[in-house]
């Protein structure tokens, strides 16, 4: 055991993953960057420590393999460094050989995919008003043309009533009956006051402009409605990525992805990580452009923890100043993430190490460096296409079968009309014929 008097050099093993250390080349000599260091350097400084830091060949977190620890945690087991630079996940096989920090932060799995632009759909007019709207038009226009039938026939009853001629009647005259006024008619007082019929081209005006102004407010509407084009995501939750096999799950290799899902005894996740499984890719390529445009554009959507990923869209965004991403809100496994220290180093040692963290992480330094990449990511997940568009054939397509369905019905009716008049015809003359005879 090391005294606290005793002990100035630590060691430290550390890995390039962002965004809790980061590794960058200046001047051909790696320079350590990210909270995690910072917080580990003012803690050090204050405990009179000099910390050494050394590299994992692989950028690997470790994990238990051939009965031994690989990785960051291998070199912690094997007593070749203090403690763990980056944040891991606690398991109780490390906790044999290490101390745990109180937790850096907290993080949760969740799916980064590309959205996908929902091109207008040959009946999106009617997507305009709710289908309770809709709904509330047909009951109402049936209302009022049920009773309006109702009321015709019952005016134009007579001994000699005909349903066919009375019905064929009503809808080829209903509308001029419906707006036809006689100057002995009482509406508007026109039969005792003639002198107010003047101020009827002036009610007829302001009718016209009344109805000319709804239509246009409408026809603006239903611009701004159908032009814009709404986006959704190829990838929202596990369950959307076993339903398709036109976009692939992929995950860095260096996140041991396996050992959340496996052994879970949910069968999402056994299922997704199936799938999955076959796609683990080393973090440089999860995260190059190029699949990063590949995963715009739906090939790929990326498993990995929702603070590296918006960290990583950030980075994107700023390169490129424009993306068009998805992250998923549906986070699973939540985990914490602590610093792990051998427990060769006294306990004294460990709890003010500890303390000294924990103080610092209290004054909310990983909220200020987060909320920034929280910011450049939502520019590269919030984008929508806004511009309007003149509407096309497909976007009034249903209108347009209405219309030809109410022409060709009104054909239909006019034909059956045509024919059932010839036929009345060709029947009295055939009886006045007989008749003669």
């Amino acid at each position: 055991m090391t005294s606290k008097g005793e002990l100035r050099n630590i060691r430290a093993v550390y890995s390039n993953l962002p965004p809790f250390v980061i590794v960058k080349n200046v001047n051909g000599s790696s320079v350590l960057a990210g909270f995690i260091p910072e917080i580990v350097r003012a803690v050090a400084k204050k405990m009179n420590w000099k910390i050494i830091f050394i590299r994992e060949p692989y950028d690997n977190y470790g994990s238990w393999e051939n009965n031994t620890w690989t990785g960051m945690v291998g070199m912690l087991y094997r007593k070749e460094v203090d403690f763990i630079l980056n944040p891991i996940i606690p398991k109780a096989g490390i906790l044999e050989f290490a101390y745990f920090t109180n937790p850096i932060t907290i993080e949760a799995f969740t799916i980064l995919s590309g959205k996908k632009i929902q091109e207008a759909g040959f009946f999106l007019y009617f997507s305009v008003l709710k289908n309770s709207v809709w709904m509330t038009m047909i009951i109402t226009l049936t209302v009022v043309a049920a009773t309006s039938a109702i009321l015709y026939i019952k005016v134009q009853k007579t001994k000699t009533f005909s349903w066919v001629e009375t019905i064929g009647r009503y809808c080829w005259n209903f509308l001029s009956n419906m707006l036809k006024q006689y100057p002995s008619e009482k509406y508007l007082l026109r039969k005792n006051k003639e002198r107010l019929s003047v101020f009827l081209p002036l009610l007829a005006t302001l009718w016209i402009v009344g109805i000319s102004l709804v239509m246009n407010a409408f026809q603006s509407l239903l611009v701004s409605k159908l032009t814009v084009r709404k986006s959704q995501p190829y990838i929202d939750t596990m369950a959307d990525l076993l339903k398709t096999d036109k976009t692939i799950g992929i995950a860095p290799v260096e996140i041991k992805f396996e050992e959340a899902l496996e052994n879970s005894s949910i069968p999402l996740y056994e299922a997704v990580l199936k799938k999955v499984k076959k796609n683990f890719l080393p973090q440089d390529v999860v995260f190059s452009d190029q699949t990063m445009k590949k995963v715009e554009k739906g090939k790929f959507c990326i498993f990995h923890g929702h603070l590296i990923l918006k960290y990583k869209l950030s980075g994107f965004f700023k390169k490129y100043a424009f993306c068009n991403m998805h992250l998923s809100d549906h986070y699973f496994y939540p985990f914490a993430l602590p610093i792990a220290m051998h427990r060769k180093i006294s306990r004294s040692l460990y709890d003010d190490f500890n303390y000294g963290v924990t103080r610092l992480i209290d004054a909310d330094l990983t909220g200020k460096i987060f909320k920034s990449d929280l910011e450049g990511s939502k520019l590269c997940t919030g984008y929508s296409d806004t511009t309007l568009r003149p509407l096309s054939i497909n976007n009034i397509y249903g209108v347009l079968i209405m219309w030809t369905a109410g022409l060709v019905a009104a054909t239909l009716v006019f034909a059956f009309e045509i024919i059932s008049k010839r036929y009345n015809l060709s029947l009295l003359k055939s009886i006045i014929t007989k008749k003669i005879r």
